[in-house]
């Protein structure tokens, strides 16, 4: 089962100004979506002359808030296998990914701010999308984390980890309040023994 966290959080995870001793985070409102994984854009499909219109389609997509578009997208421009390769172009593209909760994208933005791709080299930042992207499902990312793990310092990890634990701790928050909301909005359920009506109501001898 993938775990979509709550944009806003996510939000915080992925552009946090992760530096010792103080921790920066900015909030977006959003509601948590579904992952998919099925392809989006056609860029492996379609022709060298067919190619601007999958890339102007898969861009529209991502703009409208396709966070698998998103991800294709900036999987696209950081490979750079049929246009420039463009670092910045792919970084913003995946940013936004990993805000919706795409596991891939979180993935490929961790191991960027690990090895200075687009961003300055910073440990703790991509331990804690890493470990983002493990919950939510890819497998590659917690390896990848445990080795970040083993080059950070004691003051860095344990900035990381109150980062994540603040993560996890607002969201079950988050989980509980929504639950009891959904409670609320329920109907009371009848008190004592149902009363049949209409043509259910037994006659009288």
């Amino acid at each position: 089962m993938i775990i979509s966290l709550p944009r806003h959080l996510l939000f915080a995870c992925v552009l946090a100004g992760v530096a010792h001793p103080a921790v920066q985070a900015q909030e977006q409102n959003g509601k948590p979506l579904l992952i998919s994984t099925d392809e989006r854009c056609a860029f492996n499909r379609v022709d060298d002359e067919s190619l601007e219109l999958a890339i102007e389609a898969c861009r529209a997509a991502a703009t409208a808030g396709d966070l698998q578009a998103q991800y294709e997208m900036g999987e696209f421009y950081y490979q750079g296998e049929r246009i420039e390769r463009d670092i910045e172009k792919a970084l913003k593209w995946f940013e936004r990914a990993s805000i919706q909760g795409h596991p891939r994208a979180q993935y490929r933005l961790g191991l960027m701010h690990y090895q200075g791709e687009g961003v300055t080299r910073n440990l703790p930042q991509a331990y804690i999308i890493l470990k983002m992207s493990a919950v939510n499902g890819e497998e590659a990312a917690m390896d990848a984390s445990d080795r970040i793990e083993l080059q950070m310092n004691e003051e860095e990890l344990s900035v990381a980890t109150h980062v994540l634990g603040t993560l996890f701790r607002d969201y079950l928050m988050q989980l509980r309040e929504e639950q009891l909301q959904e409670l609320q909005s329920q109907p009371p359920a009848p008190i004592g023994p149902s009363v049949p009506t209409g043509e259910e109501t037994p006659e009288i001898p």
